[in-house]
């Protein structure tokens, strides 16, 4: 049998998988690298809000004080000890998603504040509004506002740092 063809085949199969692009995957923007572009309050990151009670409870929940982890640049207040170790076993999946401004408005590319009680969960992770209008505008087309927010997430935690 000849392998000659085979093997073709099969580099010929390797270069377009290389070829094809893949969806860009929007950030996990937590402030670990100490470059991130990050909604804080002084340096509680979503307003105080618990990160974690968005995935397990799928409701908004204020933090106490008390119970908190810093990340980076961020510090996070959590509801329950539960969900502060919940964080740190997978901080990034429980991170919001364009440093914590309004996912839609970074699609637009402005970065504005968010009311952390409008939140979604989209395809495992967390995106935060301003208000409701804008969570209603990001799911007419979530995949395309994740993409134009995350390319312009980039460019203006670019332009801040000043490169």
């Amino acid at each position: 049998m000849n392998k000659s063809p085979m093997l073709g085949f099969l580099i010929a199969m390797a270069l377009f998988c290389l070829a094809v692009p893949t969806p860009a995957q929007p950030p996990t923007t937590s402030g670990g690298s100490g470059q991130a572009l990050l909604n804080l309050d002084n340096t509680v990151a979503a307003h105080g809000y618990d990160v974690v009670a968005y995935f397990n409870q799928n409701q908004a929940r204020r933090g106490n004080k008390s119970i908190k982890q810093r990340l980076g640049m961020a510090t996070y207040y959590f509801a329950s000890t539960r969900n502060r170790y919940q964080f740190l076993g997978d901080a990034p999946r429980y991170q919001p998603q364009f440093g914590g401004f309004c996912a839609m408005a970074m699609a637009v590319g402005r970065l504005e504040d968010i009311n952390p009680e409008v939140f979604a969960i989209y395809r495992g992770k967390l995106y935060l509004f301003r208000d409701e209008a804008a969570r209603a505008a990001f799911f007419r087309n979530p995949d395309h506002a994740i993409l134009e927010a995350t390319a312009n997430y980039f460019e203006i935690s670019r332009d801040r740092r000043g490169h």
